[in-house]
């Protein structure tokens, strides 16, 4: 009987050793591919699967492990433009993005300075450093923002710069038709109101870079074609301020069919009909006359 349990204990000895064993081993293997380092490819290759999956902060982390691998080298300089990008446009962490733009605009290369600098401006303008944005914009423009051009006639000024000037006070009142013996300090405070107002939310979209925003620079054509437009015709056909709307239509009509005959328009009816197959088989409309004819 002794015997037995003996035999027993050792069975339950033994056994508890090999557990104990593979717990170690268990132990050993996760302590080893915990702290195992993966590489900057493998780094970069997992940055771009969890920015697929919507993870840019986990992406980002990895990115910064690469980066301080590699501080300074050609790699790391990419990848640093790249994190710039995550942190503004992905994670809206515009402290971080600033950080990293101050770095590459320190660096010998004038292309990524350049490049930087625009965005230095947005994280700025984002993180509510108004002021400091645009002391940025005035560097990039050769101006010293410390050197100040307050003139004497100066009604309105920015921190220590100029802003809008008696004249142009003046010229803004003249154009509202408003005579100087029936100025009153509400009607000026008013006028100013309404420059500073325009000019501060100019300022604004400056900033935010609309100017070279695609679809901007297409409206702003279509304007500029609209006003080149609307300034021919008040100077070249309506010379006569008299005309009324019927005989602007005649001139007008006039003047479209002497452009067109001089620069020898045609309309290629076929290229329409193929284009349009709907319009061939249906029943001929009346033809639309060609411009000269």
């Amino acid at each position: 009987m002794n015997s037995l349990r003996s035999i027993t204990r050792k069975i339950d000895a033994m056994l508890l050793m090999i557990i104990a064993g593979l717990i170690l081993s268990l132990a050993i293997s996760y302590n080893y591919y915990q702290s195992r380092k993966t590489t900057i490819i493998e780094n970069e290759e997992l940055a771009a699967n969890l920015l697929a999956y919507g993870l840019p902060g986990e992406a980002a982390q990895l990115l910064e492990e690469n980066i301080r691998r590699q501080p300074l080298s050609d790699r790391s300089i990419k990848l640093r433009q790249s994190l710039v990008d995550i942190y503004m446009n992905e994670m809206n962490d515009y402290s971080k993005a600033l950080s990293e733009l101050v770095f590459l605009k320190t660096l010998n290369s004038p292309q990524v300075a350049s490049s930087s600098e625009e965005k230095i401006r947005y994280c700025l303008n984002r993180l509510g450093r108004v002021y400091d944005a645009e002391r940025s914009r005035m560097l990039a423009d050769g101006i010293n923002p410390l050197a100040g051009n307050v003139a004497s006639n100066t009604v309105v000024r920015l921190g220590n710069h100029h802003a809008i000037s008696v004249d142009q006070l003046r010229q803004q009142l003249n154009s509202m038709q408003i005579p100087e013996k029936s100025l009153t300090r509400e009607v000026i405070d008013q006028t100013i109101s309404a420059m500073t107002q325009e000019l501060l939310l100019a300022r604004a979209a400056e900033r935010e870079e609309f100017k070279k925003d695609p679809e901007f620079i297409a409206r702003v054509r279509k304007f500029e074609n609209s006003l080149a437009i609307s300034t021919y015709l008040n100077r070249q056909i309506f010379k006569d301020r008299k005309l009324d709307e019927k005989q602007q239509q005649e001139l007008l009509a006039e003047e479209i069919n002497r452009l067109a005959q001089a620069e020898a328009m045609q309309i290629n009816r076929d290229v329409i009909d193929s284009a349009f197959p709907a319009l061939a088989s249906s029943t001929p409309n009346p033809s639309v006359p060609q411009p000269g004819n």
